[in-house]
């Protein structure tokens, strides 16, 4: 592909970072890729890594860099830095603007805050995150066959979502666009919520007396499929997740008060003063099974490995 871009730059070289720099190199998007990292540490390891073509640390890049040397800014860092930054945004930058953040109602009204007539930013969130986190981690492949989701602030150019759409279709995505209360409302049902419900489900098995107990004696982990399929998001990036837990608070609450309605019927059905109905949790499990491969479309990536 023949590329559009001559300085992009990415702010925030972790997983996804990292992962969407190797993608552009390997596409051949992007003349020049500059990486920002929180660390010197990070730096050397990106450096080593060859993660982007040049990495600099926050402090070095507010110190020699502007951000009009770019024409393409990427935000790759947790949605409350997002939010810090854009505030920082030259009024007239005439680039492409966008992010990568898990949450869209802050990242847009920060956007609109801060740019009142026409502007380039369009925000971004590619669904292909992995438990696992940092720049060392990065995945050329990562955003192949993956979704990316677009909203559009107030006073977005048009020609900036249909760059945008091309961007990250050049690169394996498929797109669509969706406004920011309806982005966090499902993100919280598939995404956030699952995350708190992941942690609590391995805390809670990891503090039962008689697990903990037996899980020392076992010489290979103790746990069966279903615990390691539902607790493997528990191992995500904390300080990430704990900036989108704050960021989508209302919504987060309202989902996971749905799942504990949900959960308190399934214990009532479990009450030993009841009579279990084989049928039902019959009909109970199928219909599950039939949702899930619904919201998955029958692609479930887990039956690959």
């Amino acid at each position: 592909m023949k590329t559009e871009y001559s300085n992009i730059l990415i702010y925030g070289l972790g997983l996804m970072g990292a992962s969407l720099s190797l993608a552009l190199k390997k596409r051949g998007i992007g003349s020049h890729v500059t990486g920002v990292v929180s660390s010197l540490k990070s730096k050397r390891l990106g450096e080593f890594l060859k993660s982007a073509d040049t990495v600099l640390t926050s402090e070095e890049f507010h110190s020699f860099k502007q951000w009009k040397d770019y024409d393409f800014i990427i935000f790759g860092v947790p949605v409350d830095l997002t939010v810090k930054l854009i505030a920082e945004l030259p009024l007239d930058f005439d680039g492409v603007l966008t992010d990568l953040g898990s949450t869209k109602k802050e990242i847009i009204q920060a956007v609109e805050a801060r740019f009142q007539n026409s502007h380039n930013y369009v925000s971004s969130h590619p669904m292909c995150g992995s438990e696992e986190s940092g720049l060392e981690s990065a995945n050329v492949s990562l955003y192949e066959g993956r979704l990316c989701i677009l909203t559009s602030p107030k006073n977005a150019k048009p020609e900036i979502k249909e760059r945008l759409e091309s961007f990250w279709k050049s690169i394996g995505m498929d797109v669509i666009e969706i406004p920011a209360v309806e982005h966090d409302s499902i993100l919280s049902y598939l995404s956030h919520s699952p995350h708190i419900l992941s942690s609590i489900m391995a805390d809670w098995a990891a503090n039962q007396k008689i697990v903990k107990h037996y899980t020392d004696l076992s010489p290979i982990p103790l746990n069966g499929g279903g615990f390691r399929d539902m607790t493997r998001i528990a191992g995500s990036n904390p300080k990430m997740w704990a900036a989108i837990f704050n960021s989508n608070q209302d919504e987060i609450y309202r989902s996971l008060s749905d799942f504990r309605d949900r959960l308190d019927i399934i214990l009532e059905k479990l009450n030993p003063k009841n009579t279990l109905n084989p049928q039902e949790w019959e009909k109970f499990m199928e219909t599950s099974r039939k949702s899930r491969d619904y919201i998955l479309k029958n692609q479930d990536d887990s039956k690959k490995h």
